[in-house]
């Protein structure tokens, strides 16, 4: 292929122009995307063994563990539980009336009264 005597022939740039255009972000970008994959990996890992309590805690935080489950354990042994029957009858109120009033005719009887 013959060219025109009147076209310039652009000279082939030097390779290392070539490395620092194209080459040096390519490398920049992967070694900081390699980075960032890393750190987010190592972060989920470390969240991962925190939550399931692998990870070793701080002696101010374990302290304030011991302290918080000390002071859980004092409520739970001051609620007394109670037994509690369902199956028990609410009296209703004419039943608290009449059972009052056969208390105080009990207790009114005339020979019962202390004079």
């Amino acid at each position: 292929m013959n060219r025109p005597s009147n076209a310039k022939i652009s000279p082939k740039p030097p390779s290392g122009f070539l490395f620092i255009k194209a080459g040096l972000p390519l490398v920049l970008f992967s070694i900081g995307a390699s980075l960032v994959v890393k750190n987010a990996v190592e972060g989920q890992n470390r969240e991962r063994e925190a939550s399931k309590g692998l990870v070793s805690k701080s002696e101010r935080q374990a302290r304030m563990e011991r302290e918080h489950d000390d002071m859980v354990h004092k409520i739970n042994k001051q609620i007394v539980p109670k037994e509690f029957d369902n199956t028990k009858r609410i009296e209703r109120p004419e039943e608290i009336l009449e059972r009052r009033k056969h208390e105080r005719e009990q207790r009114n009887k005339w020979y019962r009264r202390a004079w």
